[in-house]
């Protein structure tokens, strides 16, 4: 699959590379990032972001995920990540995204899941990008929420994380409610 590079008002999203490494493991290496997502461990080591690495690169080539590194589109700086794991098979995409602690709260996430999810319903076979975040992760939510999605459901005890039994809030946007926005067809 074409790696493409997007563009918006203040960012760059582009595949993360090899010359990522040193900002990746800076910036992964949060507890706060490890605590609401599921995929990211504390400590962040060198071989958790081979892991990744290999990752993505697998999901690329196979187009089942693609991510994207957040970037600063001067300098290219990683800033943090976001990408779509598709299942093309069911019509769906779900949405993710983790951003380095310099850079929260100046509204990046937001800007870089509106493109991802203008991106989705332009370029891919889908008919629903849906997200979900731990239900006291209320910052996500309001990106989500920001982004068009609608909320679905609480979802009790969806999933675990170190024995922890974590609730989700399922959030979701079907292609026709995106194209009612942007009043695309």
């Amino acid at each position: 699959m074409e790696r493409p590079r997007l563009t918006t008002r203040r960012l760059l999203l582009s595949p993360p590379a090899l010359g990522d490494a040193a900002a990746v493991i800076n910036l992964a290496n949060d507890p706060l990032i490890a605590e609401f997502t599921l995929s990211v461990p504390y400590p962040y080591t060198e071989a958790d972001l081979v892991g990744w690495l290999q990752a993505v690169e697998t999901g690329w080539n196979d187009g089942t995920a693609l991510v994207f590194a957040i970037r600063d589109p001067a300098t290219e700086e990683f800033m943090g990540a976001a990408g779509l794991h598709l299942h093309p098979r069911y019509g769906h995409a779900e949405l993710g995204f983790w951003m380095g602690r310099p850079f929260r709260g100046r509204g990046y996430v937001r800007e870089a899941v509106a493109a991802l999810i203008d991106y989705g319903f332009e370029q891919l076979p889908i008919q629903r990008i849906h997200a979900n975040h731990r239900a006291d992760n209320e910052a996500s939510g309001r990106v989500l929420l920001a982004s068009g999605l609608v909320r679905e459901a609480l979802l009790e005890q969806f999933f675990i994380k170190e024995g922890q039994a974590w609730d989700v809030v399922q959030y979701r946007l079907l292609r026709r409610e995106w194209e009612r926005a942007t009043g695309t067809n």
